[in-house]
């Protein structure tokens, strides 16, 4: 919220007075939904919310046909306090994001082999495509031409990141190819991952919900029946 928070502030402070709707199209035109996780829906909340708080004010409401009425912001002084303290903090601060792959993997074990060295190969094939649709971004007229030169910057190292990625998935996918352990030796010893390997090379798994036949195990490894 935080980063919402201080983006929202920067773009009224830097266009005011403006309205939310520009706020959010010149937000979507950054794909700032992509990178730093604001999304488009909540905007206009937040516009409000920040309202709310005394950070923004709203200096005139416009009505134009059937349209629904246009609020037109400004940032308050407490608002101008409030974005200083935001951008210097993430400025100066390391943060963390927020990727449910880091989840995904934890549970690494539970995917066959196959499956994981698959989706991982995936993952690249999927950030590279990313990164060739930034690049040309990047090398395009309506970048060049209308865009601030540290926007192209900040794809940069959304693309070196990537890159470093990519990199990394093809690596790990290698090592899972090749049959590398994933657990330490002595490590099934550890109470709920005695049978960890067994299950995930017969793909069974215990389900205490499972109806007979269905391929679920009981305690012992044998078939529930």
């Amino acid at each position: 919220m935080s980063a919402t928070r201080m983006m929202i502030l920067g773009l009224v402070r830097w266009m005011q007075p403006v309205h939310g709707y520009d706020v959010r199209r010149e937000l979507l035109s950054w794909n700032a939904d992509r990178w730093a996780n604001v999304q488009p829906g909540s905007i206009y909340h937040a516009l409000r919310k920040l309202t709310e708080e005394g950070l923004l004010r709203e200096v005139a409401t416009e009505q134009v046909g059937a349209r629904p009425a246009r609020v037109t912001y400004e940032v308050t002084p407490k608002g101008e306090d409030e974005f200083q303290n935001l951008l210097r903090g993430n400025w100066w601060s390391l943060g963390e994001v927020a990727d449910p792959f880091f989840a995904a993997f934890s549970f690494l074990p539970a995917l066959p082999r196959d499956e994981a060295s698959a989706a991982l190969r995936n993952r690249a094939r999927l950030l590279r495509a990313g990164n060739d649709s930034l690049r040309s971004a990047v090398e395009s007229d309506w970048m060049k031409r209308g865009k601030p030169v540290h926007v192209t910057w900040m794809w940069q190292l959304t693309i070196a990141r990537a890159e470093g990625e990519i990199g990394w998935c093809e690596r790990i996918a290698d090592l899972i190819d090749a049959g590398v352990p994933y657990l330490p030796e002595g490590f099934p010893e550890v109470p709920g991952w005695e049978r960890f390997d067994t299950l995930v090379n017969e793909s069974r798994w215990t389900d205490p919900e499972a109806a007979p036949g269905d391929g679920a195990t009981s305690d012992d490894g044998g078939d529930v029946g």
